[in-house]
């Protein structure tokens, strides 16, 4: 009998220890995930009642909460300018859906993240209302909205432009045409969110979608940056080496590639290559593909960031830039000028341009520039650092100054001004419209910032895409 009872004794000991355990891991170990998880009812009602902290862009507030005096949902967010600032904050949904911004400091935003602990203590303790930290960007309030009126008068389609420090990564314009208002979504009443969502999701030109980090274009001419470098970093070539320039070159299948009819110089014989690169001569850049063929060229974009997501900030990141693996004949040598399956990114692009004036060193991108507590101590500050080497600095070095010959005497002579060095790309995808680009650096001669623009339309990136960049870069007062 005394064994029996010691048996059962023992065992209903291991349970509670048991019970005790698990008490323990989801009460410690599991507490945020559980409290943050969007089927928690809880939590849904819960978001709606923190006074969710400020989203700054300079001095300029693009995100708030206002107190609505709902007991059941006391606060609302509000996004001032949102068609302006939309790529940046996103949203915060009554559905759940957060996005940009919002979902990348989410935690902190939203006061849960556990280094605000101690402040909500002391808080209780004052019987202060909890607050979330506010979160000050790398964004240029004066340089988006510059940028994004810009990319709204230069088309009916779609546009992006990405401007980013070259030596930091700090992203100071991400726009995107066309937008949304983020105040239609954020809305307490899910089924008006939800009508909103539909609507927009629905919209001509994919409003929802952020054309600078998450919409992919041929990037025409300005891939000849990678081709380029791709040149000097495995066939050995340099700025002024020899190219040759058929007025019409022909492609393994018998297909011919022709130049621009502007582009007189790219008639036939050879040019140095800076020169072929300032006229954009694409007879001298697809042979330059086919010469090195897809794997060799390939392995250069990837190096410049193709084929991966760009991560920017904790659940946030831009889609991923295609040169495509199986890839033979004609392809390779429209691939070498940006077009066929060739696609990037605004940021992709812009990145490009940031290695280049950066010594060949692409430094991660971010749009968190420091996040303070109520309190104003500091909880968070950025830290930059290299995401990729993408060229020697040599071959860096000799890409400045081809770019700067671009607006010299090139493409772009005359459309943007010689302190602003770039390469022009018109990508045609047979349609009624080109997909027209400009990316490059500024100061010409002591770069401080990188870019990419590219809008929708008829015509050629130097006419449409240039003075756009012109614009944003004079906004963001590096000239």
């Amino acid at each position: 009998m005394n064994k029996t009872i010691r048996r059962a004794t023992i065992f209903s000991l291991l349970l509670i220890l048991a019970l005790l355990v698990n008490v323990t891991y989801i009460q410690g170990y599991q507490e945020q995930k559980l409290r943050d998880d969007p089927l928690n009812a809880r939590h849904f009602l819960a978001q709606f009642n923190r006074d969710r902290g400020l989203i700054m862009a300079g001095g300029t507030i693009i995100a708030r909460s206002r107190d609505t005096g709902n007991k059941d949902f006391k606060y609302q967010r509000v996004y001032p300018d949102s068609e302006i600032f939309a790529p940046v904050t996103g949203y915060f949904a009554p559905s759940g859906a957060v996005t940009g911004v919002e979902a990348a400091a989410d935690g902190l935003l939203a006061g849960t993240d556990p280094r605000l602990t101690v402040q909500h203590w002391f808080d209780a303790i004052v019987g202060k209302a909890n607050k979330g930290a506010t979160v000050q960007t790398t964004i240029d309030p004066d340089a988006q909205r510059t940028t994004y009126d810009a990319l709204r008068s230069s088309t009916s389609r779609r546009a992006a432009a990405v401007a980013i420090d070259v030596r930091t990564g700090a992203i100071k314009v991400m726009a995107s045409y066309p937008s949304f208002d983020a105040n239609a979504i954020a809305v307490h009443d899910t089924a008006a969110s939800t009508r909103a969502y539909n609507r927009l999701l629905k919209a001509s030109g994919s409003p929802l979608i952020d054309k600078a980090i998450d919409e992919s274009f041929a990037p025409g001419s300005t891939f000849k940056i990678i081709t380029s470098a791709a040149g000097m970093d495995k066939q050995g070539l340099n700025k002024e080496s020899p190219v040759d320039t058929p007025g019409v070159l022909t492609l393994p299948s018998g297909n011919p590639l022709h130049n621009d009819a502007d582009s007189g110089p790219c008639n036939g014989g050879q040019l140095p290559l800076i020169e072929a690169f300032a006229q954009s001569c694409n007879s001298t850049f697809g042979k330059l593909a086919l010469d090195m063929g897809q794997r060799k060229l390939g392995a250069e974009a990837g190096g410049f960031g193709f084929g991966q997501r760009i991560p920017i900030e904790d659940n946030l990141s831009s889609a991923a830039s295609v040169y495509p693996k199986n890839m033979g004949g004609d392809d390779v040598g429209r691939s070498g000028i940006g077009q066929g399956s060739v696609s990037a990114t605004p940021l992709q692009m812009a990145l490009a341009a940031a290695a280049v004036a950066h010594g060949g060193v692409v430094m991660k991108p971010y749009l968190i520039q420091r996040v303070v507590s109520p309190d104003q101590s500091e909880i968070e500050a950025a830290s930059p650092r290299q995401l990729l080497r993408a060229t020697s600095s040599e071959t860096a070095g000799q890409l400045q100054d081809m770019m700067r010959e671009v607006v010299q005497t090139g493409t772009a002579r005359g459309k943007v001004p010689t302190d602003i060095a770039g390469k022009t790309g018109t990508a045609e995808t047979g349609l009624p419209y080109n997909e027209r680009w400009f990316a490059g650096f500024a100061p010409a001669d002591n770069p401080k910032i990188a870019f990419a623009v590219v809008t929708e339309g008829s015509g050629f990136g130097a006419d449409a895409a240039g003075p756009i960049a012109t614009r944003m870069v004079q906004a963001l007062k590096v000239l």
